[in-house]
């Protein structure tokens, strides 16, 4: 493999490259789980949070029709922030989980990934979890000394001297965005794995790459949401282990604010900040991606923004996420009462 091209996925998930003070030998089985464990058996049944429709589920209430066009809305409000602040880039997707529709809105636009792919390295892990089950388990003590470089935008406070399984390291990369967890876990299930996951999910990563690109577009990157809620990548355990990690994603902006609070939703959001060249001005990029677990009409939801005001981004993926909520619901609720579906 490439080394150069290795490294580039290391930059992308905008992990600092450095010298680990421990190696894969470091690695330790839980001192619980000395026995290795058999494959990992898929369970009978499909949990309420993967579609609904899939074999052995037995869901009432959904509602499979089309829904009426809202998307004028949805540039309405686009088109006046955009009149705001004419620097603002902003790519839209909604996809109707029931009947597969869908609609974007400059969905060809690309945007730096930022920490939105520590969600392929979370694939990848699980993907090896599958058949090796047992990986879960391992883990290593944390020395704070050997993380010194790292970075963290809202990491998960270790405890010096603490021993964590691969298990803790996945709940910490997805719920508190942890990029000391992500460096373990990518120490472990290598970058040909997660490379592997990218080019699957019709991802496209060339040379050259490096955290600064854009090449990840708001349809692209939607798929890999897809794909868990379908079980189509993963195994039934480990896309519900993967959903479930994501519906308690702490970051409680954009998307998951303008929801309300009783609506589950598995989420990510990723956000690259860097001072532009010869300025004092920020370039800065925010992305959220929800699939929303509508009790009629689940819904998946991405919103990618350019900019340099970080607060008008919050609001405006908040905003956006709002609107699209507002109209599901009530056309769900007319539908409804109108008896177009039953309980």
């Amino acid at each position: 493999m490439n080394r150069s091209y290795s490294l580039t996925v290391v930059i992308v998930l905008t992990i600092i490259t450095f010298g680990l003070g421990f190696g894969l030998s470091k690695f330790l089985p839980d001192s619980k789980a000395h026995k290795k464990s058999n494959p990992t058996q898929e369970s009978q049944q499909f949990s309420s949070i993967l579609n609904p429709i899939l074999p052995y589920v037995a869901q009432t209430g959904l509602d499979f029709g089309e829904l009426r066009s809202f998307r004028p809305k949805i540039e309405a409000l686009i088109a006046k922030s955009k009149a705001e602040h004419p620097e603002l880039q902003v790519s839209y997707y909604f996809r109707d989980l029931n009947n597969g529709l869908w609609s974007g809105i400059n969905e060809r636009e690309t945007f730096s990934p930022a920490s939105l792919f520590k969600l392929p390295l979370l694939i990848a892990f699980l993907k090896k979890a599958e058949t090796q089950p047992e990986i879960l388990k391992l883990g290593f003590t944390y020395h704070a000394k050997d993380f010194e470089n790292v970075e963290e935008e809202a990491g998960f406070k270790k405890e010096e001297g603490k021993y964590y399984t691969t298990e803790d390291m996945l709940q910490q990369m997805i719920e508190y965005s942890d990029n000391a967890a992500s460096l373990v876990l990518l120490n472990y299930v290598g970058d040909t794995a997660i490379i592997k996951v990218i080019k699957d999910m019709n991802i496209t990563i060339g040379s050259g790459y490096n955290e600064k690109t854009n090449f990840v577009t708001v349809k692209a990157y939607a798929s890999i949401f897809r794909v868990l809620y379908n079980c189509s990548y993963l195994n039934k355990e480990m896309s519900e282990k993967a959903l479930k990690l994501m519906m308690h994603a702490r970051y409680q902006k954009g998307i998951r604010g303008a929801i309300p609070p009783q609506i589950a939703m598995a989420h990510k959001y990723g956000k690259r900040d860097e001072m532009v060249p010869g300025s004092n001005n920020r370039s800065l990029q925010l992305h959220h991606f929800a699939l929303i677990y509508h009790p009629q009409k689940p819904f998946l939801l991405g919103i990618m923004t350019k900019g340099n005001n970080l607060a008008l981004k919050e609001k405006l993926i908040h905003d956006l996420a709002a609107l699209t909520y507002e109209e599901v619901d009530k056309q769900c609720k007319e539908k409804k009462l109108r008896g177009v579906f039953s309980e």
